[in-house]
């Protein structure tokens, strides 16, 4: 219950990140409560709103919700929160309550003001990169991808890697065959579910990652290794059969020597 309360609360502050919006969405939800609550279509927004809120924060629901959806992507739960809508209808409310269009004119310019300094722009540097790959996946992703078509030895051979970059793999060449999906989903078997929790464990045990790769007959691991990790897990690596390919950035490319078709 623990974990399901920690993504509660990570995604939450994720999600907004420094903007203002869930302020203002609490202040557009107390000024419809308390004016416009007798409205029918406003009632049935803020009834929506409560219940939202109920799921979401609720570890109860939060809990079920994670199991279905896995709690890394547990921030789309506040796509379905009425923040634009409620927000809109306020708006809207107050130039009713305004009959000079003067006053309008004024109140609208105000309130796309306060919109555009509450949030951050979608053009504000790091949002978007530039990529030259035609599947637009990151650029580290696309090379990991191209080293891997090149010594791969038939489409058949089997990957490993971690949530960072094994989706962007499938997005990239989905002829990649891989002991786990995204969360672990989809694993081969219970040996490739217990690889992918060593692989995403805050403190990667490389020695179990070794044994537990040889025995699902992974012939490619990639490994995102800091400095300090790179001893342990080159030598685990080794004592398991697994040769060090090359390095992208973080990602390290371990293979075990597989003869290639063709190659005797």
């Amino acid at each position: 219950m623990d974990n399901v309360v920690h993504y509660i609360i990570f995604w939450w502050e994720q999600y907004w990140g420094s903007s203002w919006y869930p302020y203002l969405w609490a202040a557009a939800f107390l000024y419809l409560l308390i004016f416009e609550r007798k409205r029918k279509n406003t009632g049935y927004l803020i009834a929506f709103q409560c219940l939202l809120c109920f799921l979401y924060f609720c570890p109860v629901t939060a809990a079920l919700i994670q199991k279905c959806i896995g709690g890394l992507v547990y921030w789309r739960v506040i796509w379905l929160f009425p923040v634009v809508p409620a927000l809109a209808l306020v708006v809207t409310s107050l130039l009713s309550r305004i009959r000079k269009k003067g006053l309008q004119a004024v109140l609208v310019i105000a309130c796309v003001g306060i919109l555009a300094v509450s949030g951050t722009s979608v053009w504000s540097a790091g949002n978007y990169v530039k990529v030259s790959n035609h599947q637009k996946v990151p650029e580290e992703a696309a090379q990991v991808g191209n080293i891997l078509l090149a010594e791969r030895g038939a489409e058949d051979s089997l990957i490993a890697a971690d949530n960072s970059i094994a989706p962007y793999l499938r997005v990239y060449d989905p002829s990649f065959q891989l002991a786990f999906g995204r969360d672990g989903r989809g694993a081969r078997s219970r040996n490739a579910r217990h690889l992918y929790t060593r692989m995403s464990a805050e403190e990667p045990d490389y020695k179990v990652i070794g044994k537990r790769a040889r025995k699902e007959k992974v012939q490619f691991l990639v490994l995102q290794l800091s400095q300090e990790q790179k001893e342990e897990a080159f030598a685990a690596m080794e004592h398991y059969g697994y040769k060090w390919v090359t390095a992208v950035n973080d990602y390290n490319i371990f293979r075990f020597p597989i003869a290639k078709s063709g190659e005797s």
